[in-house]
């Protein structure tokens, strides 16, 4: 109480006023509040409530138990985007319990994905203006999940694509394409590009394929909704042996569903340059793979003859959303199984994938795919003798979000060899986050 009068006020001291159930259960005073958060930061989530006898407390996220996070307060001390979601806590005593309103952790993207958005917001607007007309219209696409999954692992002559094609772009055109990737990608991104186009060219030069069917021109570039530098949007580029379908300004920074495959399977030169474009993800591969021969819980009880989530869907497109991971009953080794050095080639063999992008968004995704909580629910296994170099060799890694496979596959064009598939996908961030239930 405020007590005043003509020469001044006092204030008194503080009374606490405690509610309390009939019975003792316990009551909720002050609830946990939303909270929005840029990735990195610390966050708490408090409560306050009265009862009889000791209060016990379980935070839980999306429903689910939170393991160790039985106090008052619940603190994230360094949050990554895998820990959005709405987090409430169970008080309990011996008599009863009561359960908080449910409070929303927003993670906002970092002001680095934010500013890597804006720039290929730029590129593309750039791109767009060298095109005529008619190629906008091509190029430009309205938003919408079934026109996404377009894409295949299958030349373009077989599956049609989204957007322009490469064979069709001028000189000037192409050069601002280019600008556009490697702002999109990063510099190794653009590489990896670069390296996939000359390995289909290849097929032709050097091993002899249809090139009303391989090449380098079978490209293809397109914008799915409206371009914008804050607003949700996707770049899509794709061709027969890489897809990536990149997410601007919606929940998620992300590439995936990303698909990479090569043939010829390794190193080769075409005019003059030597190009090997899937070395970091073979070399990982092949050195994860003589690690967990040495752990017999790793070896799948099945075989696999391609990767289960590339675009097996119908019409050799992307498969309906969301992805059945739960149905996927060989899981292969915990990755707390393993040794520290061999947990090391597993993150190395995430990194071959996800350091394919520009800087901004590689950092957000690995903050969440190497966070250790991620690392805990993670898990690794292969299929075969666990080697790159042998038709029916399989790989795969899974955590809450990352899912990674790699599968050797026979030769098509070199039918002698071998060459790979691999999927990269995000269960929460496929095509920005749209593909979820």
């Amino acid at each position: 109480m405020v007590v005043s009068n003509s020469g001044g006020s006092t204030t008194s001291a503080e009374a606490t006023l405690s509610v309390s159930s009939a019975d003792g259960s316990p009551v909720i005073s002050r609830q946990p509040t939303a909270q929005t958060v840029s990735v990195g930061a610390a966050v708490s989530f408090s409560v306050s409530a009265t009862g009889s006898g000791t209060l016990a407390y379980q935070w839980r996220k999306d429903g689910a138990t939170l393991s160790g996070a039985t106090a008052a307060t619940h603190t994230l001390a360094a949050v990554t985007t895998d820990d959005a979601g709405q987090y409430d806590v169970v008080v309990s005593t011996g008599v009863g319990s009561v359960t908080s309103s449910a409070a929303t952790l927003t993670v906002s993207s970092t002001s680095a994905v934010a500013t890597h958005a804006a720039a290929v917001h730029s590129a593309m607007e750039t791109f767009l203006g060298t095109l005529s007309t008619s190629q906008q219209g091509t190029a430009q696409l309205g938003w919408a999940l079934d026109s996404a999954r377009r894409w295949s692992n299958l030349p373009a002559s077989m599956v049609a694509r989204n957007g322009v094609k490469w064979g069709d772009l001028s000189t000037v055109q192409k050069t601002a394409a280019r600008s556009l990737i490697t702002t999109a990608l990063g510099d190794t991104g653009n590489a990896l590009h670069l390296g996939m186009q000359a390995a289909d060219e290849a097929l032709v030069s050097t091993y002899g394929a249809s090139s009303g069917t391989y090449g380098a021109g079978h490209s293809y570039i397109a914008a799915l909704g409206t371009p914008s530098a804050s607003d949700f949007w996707l770049l899509q580029l794709t061709g027969h042996h890489f897809t990536a379908n990149l997410a601007m300004g919606g929940a998620y920074a992300s590439p995936t569903p990303l698909f990479l495959g090569v043939e010829p399977k390794g190193s080769f030169t075409l005019s003059g340059t030597t190009w090997d474009p899937m070395q970091a993800q073979r070399s990982a591969f092949a050195n994860l793979g003589a690690a967990l021969t040495a752990y017999a819980g790793a070896r799948f009880s099945k075989t696999y003859g391609d990767v289960l989530f590339g675009a097996n869907g119908s019409g050799s497109i992307d498969g309906s959303c969301p992805r059945s991971y739960a149905s996927v009953t060989d899981l292969g080794l915990a990755y707390s199984s393993l040794s520290s050095t061999d947990q090391a080639l597993v993150q190395t063999a995430i990194r071959s994938y996800v350091n394919t992008q520009a800087s901004a968004v590689a950092a957000e995704l690995l903050s969440a795919y190497l966070s250790d909580s991620a690392l805990a629910s993670t898990s690794v296994g292969y299929a075969g003798t666990g080697t790159v170099t042998a038709k029916g060799n399989y790989f795969r890694i899974a955590g809450p979000r990352v899912w990674i496979e790699f599968s050797v596959q026979s030769g098509v064009i070199v039918s002698s060899d071998i060459h790979f598939h691999t999927i990269w996908r995000d269960k929460l961030a496929d095509y920005g986050g749209k593909c979820v239930s």
